[in-house]
């Protein structure tokens, strides 16, 4: 069983940091462990979603559906049969200047006794990084746009 539980006020809006983490496919340019990411079938305020987890040589697939509420909430599951119960929370509320709180939770449990070392060595400090990651990469993004200030609305 995992769980990880981080929360962080950030120098950004929460539309900004929503469409980052929303925008599952670039998860492989930023995300360690993450190999590959592609949505495979589109809803109105979700997708599907089929990610690979590079594992020294080895990969590991894994399906998820991705509920969107924007700009308040993502949340990931899977019922994936190599999982018990996997699902992971982020809520971004607004905080004065452009910033944002963002509250990340991860809940997994693995069927697959090939995973249970996995997500104990390698998937608990992904997660114990993660909001790190998508911060870097929100801030990376801005710098990209020429946004040096806190942007009010993106």
């Amino acid at each position: 069983m995992a769980n990880h539980r981080e929360s962080r006020d950030i120098a950004r809006s929460p539309e900004w940091l929503f469409d980052i983490v929303a925008d599952v496919e670039r998860y492989p340019e930023f995300l360690p462990l993450i190999s590959a990411a592609k949505i495979v079938k589109r809803h109105e305020n979700a997708y599907e979603t089929e990610q690979s987890l590079a594992l020294g040589l080895m990969t590991h697939r894994f399906c998820s559906r991705t509920e969107l509420d924007r700009p308040r909430s993502i949340t990931v599951v899977s019922g994936d049969r190599s999982f018990r119960h996997f699902e992971i929370r982020w809520s971004f509320s607004p905080l004065a200047e452009g910033h944002c709180h963002v509250d990340f939770t991860l809940d997994c449990e693995a069927r697959s006794l090939f995973l249970i070392p996995v997500i104990q060595v390698l998937i608990m400090p992904m997660a114990t990084s993660m909001v790190s990651a998508f911060e870097a990469r929100a801030h990376a993004l801005a710098v990209a746009a020429g946004c040096t200030e806190t942007p009010q609305e993106n």
